[in-house]
């Protein structure tokens, strides 16, 4: 669809997110040099008609595919968050995960790889859409390459980094992501794709409602590139001091997989202007939380909202 269409199309839109808000859906291929990238493009009237156009990109963690933010629960679908402020709605497939390209070795699927081709998707789509740069909100893996992203303000304004471990790992992180089980797991694999499936994914969905966890494990596991598990042994695995558009680095009270501590360090560290901010009665993935999701996105939302305001 070109713009005419778009706009056409969404006098009488026939798409709905799960909360009924009416959107255009498209989803796009796009080849870079890097690999190609499946992209989905949700479009409400008022994103829209706004003016400039303001686009978020959404990143999701290591095991989680760009469909984990579009999760047809009422309550719990980002499109609708996004799309009842004014934001464009943008979701991805990372390298070596869903519909997107696998690489022959799920290990060169690396943040800066990962990054490269999205500066390059980021910029084909923009220039289609017209849109002048896109905010970023990254979970976990995803936000540690959204940092990266940041290095460019004329093509990231913002930076939202959530529940991202940087260099100080908690106890749960050794006994897990760095233990010698993953470890055994990782050199057993000759082409770098693991198989993530309920041993995962059954313990992240634990804190969401039902509804939300029985469609996650439905629809999430699945084979990944273990290039962010790999990452993980040897930390930190990016460096937030190349990004410069302003961040916002979110992390829930009671994470056990991020501490306090390491959010700070990692606002700290961050090259641009950076603020932590911790969630409370929140988990590690406080968006998918009954309790945290409308403190996660009064948050986010306030944050991208303080951009367009001189005095934010």
């Amino acid at each position: 669809m070109n713009i005419d269409d778009i706009t056409r199309a969404l006098e009488h839109p026939t798409e709905q997110t799960a909360d009924g808000l009416p959107i255009v859906s498209l989803t796009h291929d796009l080849d870079t040099p890097h690999g190609r990238l499946r992209l989905r493009e949700d479009i409400g009237r008022a994103a829209w008609m706004r003016s400039p156009r303001r686009a978020v990109l959404l990143l999701p963690g290591p095991v989680a595919l760009g469909s984990f933010f579009r999760i047809p629960v009422p309550g719990f679908d980002s499109a609708t968050e996004l799309g009842r402020a004014g934001y464009v709605c943008l979701t991805v497939d990372l390298l070596g995960t869903g519909d997107s390209e696998h690489p022959e070795d799920g290990r060169t699927c690396t943040v800066a790889r990962n990054a490269d081709a999205l500066r390059d998707a980021i910029r084909q789509l923009g220039e289609r859409r017209g849109y002048a740069s896109v905010d970023v909100i990254g979970e976990s893996w995803g936000g540690a390459i959204g940092t990266q992203l940041a290095a460019d303000p004329a093509l990231v304004r913002s930076c939202v980094v959530a529940s991202c471990l940087f260099r100080d790992p908690t106890p749960a992180v050794d006994q897990s992501a760095r233990g010698p089980e993953t470890r055994a797991a990782l050199s057993a694999v000759p082409d770098g794709y693991l198989p993530v499936g309920a041993e995962v994914w059954g313990p992240l969905t634990a804190p969401t409602p039902p509804a939300v966890a029985e469609w996650s494990m439905a629809h999430q596991p699945g084979r990944y590139a273990s290039a962010a598990m790999v990452a993980v042994q040897s930390l930190p695995y990016f460096d937030p001091a190349l990004g410069r558009a302003p961040a916002l680095v979110v992390r829930g009270g009671d994470d056990p997989l991020v501490s306090e501590a390491d959010a700070l360090d990692l606002a700290a560290t961050y090259g641009g202007p950076a603020r932590a901010v911790t969630l409370a009665n929140a988990g590690h993935i406080p968006r998918v939380e009954a309790g945290a999701r409308a403190s996660f996105w009064t948050t986010v939302l306030g944050f991208l909202d303080s951009l367009d305001d001189p005095q934010g």
